[in-house]
């Protein structure tokens, strides 16, 4: 058999790389619930990361008693601030526990 002639069923390297080359993408490997499921994960995880970061700025202040925290507010508003101050700790505790801290 001569190089230059193919078998009838058969298809040359470059017949076949040609078809490669001008073949639609699939794009439903692009959308897989996978791929979906890896964006939604980091975003979760980014807001995570923001959250802890927001908390602990937040504590930071009311532990400090800076005067931006202080400055005009009543007893009952101070104790609140205690209380979500414990519950932020709690939460922070929390993410620690699930390995989630970031």
């Amino acid at each position: 058999m001569d190089q230059n002639h193919f078998p009838k069923n058969s298809i040359s390297h470059k017949e076949l790389n040609a078809f490669l080359i001008n073949a639609k993408k699939d794009i439903s490997l692009n959308n897989s619930p996978e791929n979906n499921y890896s964006k939604e994960e980091q975003n979760f995880n980014d807001l995570i990361k923001n959250w802890t970061t927001t908390s602990q700025k937040l504590l930071l202040i009311m532990n400090n008693n800076e005067k931006v925290f202080t400055n005009n507010k009543d007893p009952k508003s101070l104790m609140a601030f205690g209380a979500m101050s414990a519950h932020i700790n709690l939460a922070l505790q929390a993410l620690k526990a699930t390995g989630s801290n970031q």
